[in-house]
């Protein structure tokens, strides 16, 4: 069973550092379109797309840095009480399963947002801001979706071992 959970805590960390190194390159991705590209609209997306990269980069960063944590600890409790631990798992997974809808929710706003900017709204750093939302909420659909992946395997693994 401990086993289960440090595959859980490992394959958070490793989406964590695809999430930080998406940031990064969407960091260097914003530069690029400042200082090469030609047109305004490409050099509109430095500042929306910066904000999205150090959203990316500070989710990731954070997730990875506080897991790294949780091992330690979480073995430490899993040596005192087992049994509480494996209850507390269950509870654990079971309390954060409502982000799921909700993070497709997000995606699904910016989504929409972001038609609206692009079919209502004729200015370029607004397009700019539509451009980076549709980045956003693509990327948080892919995150979400191999988050939850794990998750459900995580959890049915708990549940079998009761």
């Amino acid at each position: 069973m401990i086993q289960n959970t440090l595959n859980w805590y490992n394959g958070e960390i490793f989406e964590a550092k695809f999430i930080l190194g998406f940031g990064i390159v969407l960091i260097v991705i914003s530069f690029l379109f400042y200082y090469l590209g030609n047109t305004p609209s490409a050099k509109a997306l430095l500042l929306p797309l910066m904000i999205t990269a150090f959203i990316f980069a500070g989710i990731g960063g954070s997730i990875a840095y506080s897991n790294s944590n949780k091992i330690e600890k979480m073995q430490t409790t899993y040596e005192s009480n087992p049994t509480e631990f494996h209850q507390s798992e269950i509870k654990r997974v079971e309390d954060f399963q409502y982000l799921y809808p909700m993070s497709i929710g997000i995606s699904l706003v910016s989504f929409l947002v972001a038609l609206g900017l692009l079919y209502f709204v004729k200015n370029i750093h607004w397009q700019a801001v539509a451009m980076a939302l549709i980045v956003f909420g693509a990327a948080f659909a892919v995150i979400d979706y191999f988050s939850k992946e794990r998750a459900t395997i995580y959890y049915n693994q708990l549940k079998e071992n009761v």
